[in-house]
């Protein structure tokens, strides 16, 4: 297979991969108390209002962190404005939500609202159009493919990714052909289904100057 490897789209993706200790814990209790106090009345203007019957629960507070990190990336963010900082390290990642959100000092009240908006996110993710390729980009990976059935969308490190020309597709992978203008190249570009979700309303371009791709969010 065959890495491009000058290929970077960061698209804002938090960093889940640090551990924190007791001392930092408390830090971002207090962090995330006080965020929450600032932001309580637009919770519960926004909770009041839900129409809770036509929302779709994905998420349940009893779930465990790293499943939920694992399956639906896009509420990490979520997850780090209430103060969940630690939902990377490795005790989080068996801890419900529920258990993460009361060790950070949160109430049942304020536990129940983060639920929410996290099902309120994947909802949104899901109305999302898929990854946008300008004609520059196809024109630029058609080149680079060197005879490969597929261009691989991988997640290389934190927010970044890269392409992977590659004949292999897997069973979880999401298929989707992409063309330049007038149809004058294309490329098939596939990638596991949970990254395709991060890319969601994604542009990504290819500059000629700069001799790089890069993503924008539309």
């Amino acid at each position: 297979m065959n890495t491009i490897s000058c290929v970077v789209v960061v698209v804002g993706k938090k960093n889940l991969g640090k551990s924190h200790g007791k001392s930092t814990r408390k830090r971002a209790a207090k962090k995330s108390k006080k965020a929450l106090q600032t932001s309580n009345k637009a919770l519960k203007k926004s909770v009041s209002s839900l129409n809770l019957s036509a929302l779709k629960v994905v998420i349940k507070k009893t779930d465990s962190l790293g499943d939920i990190v694992s399956n639906f990336p896009e509420v990490a963010p979520v997850l780090t404005q209430a103060g969940l900082h630690c939902i990377g390290c490795q005790v989080s990642a068996y801890e419900s939500l529920e258990q993460g959100c009361s060790a950070h000092g949160m109430k049942t009240k304020q536990i129940d609202e983060l639920v929410v908006k996290m099902n309120e996110k994947i909802a949104e993710f899901e109305k999302m159009p898929k990854v946008v390729f300008t004609d520059d980009a196809v024109l630029e990976l058609a080149k680079r493919v060197n005879g490969k059935k597929y261009v691989r969308i991988i997640h290389s490190f934190m927010g970044e990714f890269d392409f992977e020309a590659t004949d292999e597709k897997l069973e979880s992978d999401v298929v989707f052909d992409v063309y330049a203008k007038g149809e004058v190249a294309s490329v098939s570009v596939i990638a596991d289904s949970k990254i395709e979700k991060m890319l969601r309303g994604i542009r990504i371009n290819y500059d000629r100057k700069e001799k790089d791709f890069a993503a924008t969010r539309v």
